[in-house]
């Protein structure tokens, strides 16, 4: 699950952590010797941040971004935690604090890195500012126009820390601003699991910031470990990465929950061809533990259960199919890149029994030696419906598919009366597959093409191509053309008489 920071350079984050005017104030300064300031107990802060997520998980990929009235992206989505630390050094305060610009960035960067179906963790560093104006947070909260696209059109889990002096010296503004973005999660469609508000306890210091940055990393990069078990004897602890979530999802007329067991049970191995490639909730990677031997030479040598599935699927062309929950599975399989690295990967399906249509219900599946030998692999299983290739259904991927139908039609209007059968058969077809799309402009626009052909024919034409051509676009644009049962009927004159 990438990640990104999104950080409040506003000109409210460098204000001092602790006002000159306190008498009793701890002196505290920066990495840098300068006296701390907001920003300052921000970047350290993520700083420690990267820190958790480069030991827990190693190929999380981290986004660096920065917003005040306009946002700024430091750094692209990357694995270099040390690029990461280092961009945050030049980070500076600009002028004002307006939350929407930076998720409109934000959300244009996942749309052009990711697309809509990744889900993203996003952290918001700020110092609790509602910022002013028509991209300040308050404004879009309470319901005013937003340019930004509500909710967010891919899966996203926002944390937000909040570092203020308000936190101690005000807490009842610290409140308000806690509701202000329980607003906006409910705004961007957020459940309680989705979203999370966090603040310093305290006075404000670099251990505190810490602290609060590890509530942040406990949430969302907490190393998940389970026990890999084979039969009764091989058994294992690997660790799961990116640590996979819990299921929920709202159906029609019920809800379903599903919690993950803490160990991946193999129920059985089935050829990768068999699987295919069945649609799953989500991917993860299966790494050994360390077994914690000081000598590297030693632990190489000692045998590892992980280690030796990934070898045995690979060379049997195999995956294992995972019991990771209460009637819910998922499968383990080998998979290489372009440059020979292997890697055992976990994907998990859906809660259910027949998430793959093609093998059945997993439940019923049994051992081999039960199969025929002499006949071939029962999977996957052929339906019993046979389509019919003859239909020639209407496919429109590319705006040259509508064009070479239309021009099929008046290829055949300017051979009429002989093509009156195939011409009204053609612009049926057209007719039909553009009110199943509700493509109702194109019958419009038919229509004008046909009136524009009829001034546009050439003399040796046969009337009755003009007279064709304007009753189809009189029908085009009657009501009773929407219906998608409707078909039109040719008109009857004395040129194609007999030929119907």
């Amino acid at each position: 699950m990438p990640t990104a920071v999104l950080l409040d350079c506003s000109l409210s984050m460098a204000r001092l952590a602790i006002p000159k005017s306190d008498p009793n104030r701890p002196i505290e300064l920066s990495s840098s010797g300068e006296e701390l300031e907001l920003k300052h107990l921000a970047t350290h802060g993520i700083k420690h941040l990267l820190d958790q997520i480069e030991t827990n998980c190693k190929l999380e990929q981290v986004a660096l971004l920065q917003f005040s009235s306009h946002c700024e992206l430091i750094t692209p989505f990357s694995r270099d935690m040390d690029l990461l630390r280092s961009k945050l050094l030049s980070i500076s305060c600009l002028d004002k604090s307006s939350l929407e610009v930076g998720l409109k960035g934000f959300a244009g960067l996942v749309q052009e890195e990711w697309g809509h179906g990744i889900p993203m963790t996003l952290i918001i560093v700020t110092d609790g500012g509602l910022g002013y104006g028509g991209y300040s947070l308050y404004n879009l909260v309470h319901g005013n126009p937003t340019e930004l696209r509500l909710p967010m059109p891919f899966p996203v889990n926002i944390s937000v820390a909040c570092i203020s002096p308000d936190s101690e010296e005000n807490p009842e503004n610290m409140d308000k601003i806690q509701d202000v973005y329980k607003g906006l999660f409910k705004k961007l469609g957020l459940s309680d699991k989705e979203s999370s508000f966090h603040k310093i306890d305290g006075p404000l210091s670099l251990e505190a910031t810490e602290n609060m940055f590890m509530d942040i990393s406990t949430l969302h990069y907490n190393q998940w470990v389970a026990d890999l078990v084979i039969g009764d004897q091989m058994t294992s602890k690997v660790q799961v990465c990116p640590p996979p979530k819990a299921f929920s999802r709202a159906l029609d007329f019920a809800v379903v929950n599903r919690d993950l067991n803490q160990s991946l049970t193999i129920k059985g191995f089935i050829p990768q061809a068999d699987m295919s490639s069945p649609p799953v909730y989500s991917r993860h990677l299966v790494l050994p533990i360390s077994t914690g031997k000081e000598n590297k030479d030693e632990e190489a040598r000692t045998p590892n259960t992980c280690l030796f599935l990934h070898g045995g699927l690979k060379v049997e062309t195999m995956c294992a199919i995972v019991e990771v929950g209460e009637d819910w599975y998922g499968f383990i399989y080998p998979w290489s890149d372009s440059k020979k690295k292997s890697a055992l990967i976990l994907s998990i399906m859906e809660p259910g029994t027949e998430n793959v249509p093609w093998l059945g219900s997993i439940s019923r599946l049994g051992p081999s030696t039960e199969l025929n030998e002499t006949v071939n692999s029962p999977f996957p299983v052929k339906s019993d419906r046979k389509p019919s290739y003859s239909s020639s259904p209407v496919v429109w991927i590319k705006q040259s598919g509508i064009q070479s139908d239309i021009q099929k039609v008046l290829r055949h209007a300017r051979k009429l009366p002989e093509k009156t059968p195939q011409f009204y058969k053609e612009l049926n077809r057209l007719k039909r597959a553009a009110v199943c799309l509700g493509f109702y402009e194109l019958l419009e626009g038919v229509a004008q093409i046909c009136e524009r052909e009829c001034n546009l024919l050439p003399p040796n034409v046969s009337p009755d191509c003009a007279i064709q051509l304007t009753y189809v676009a009189k029908v085009l644009r009657s009501p009773e053309c929407y219906d998608v049962n409707y078909a039109i009927q040719p008109r009857v004159t004395n040129f194609n008489a007999g030929k119907i």
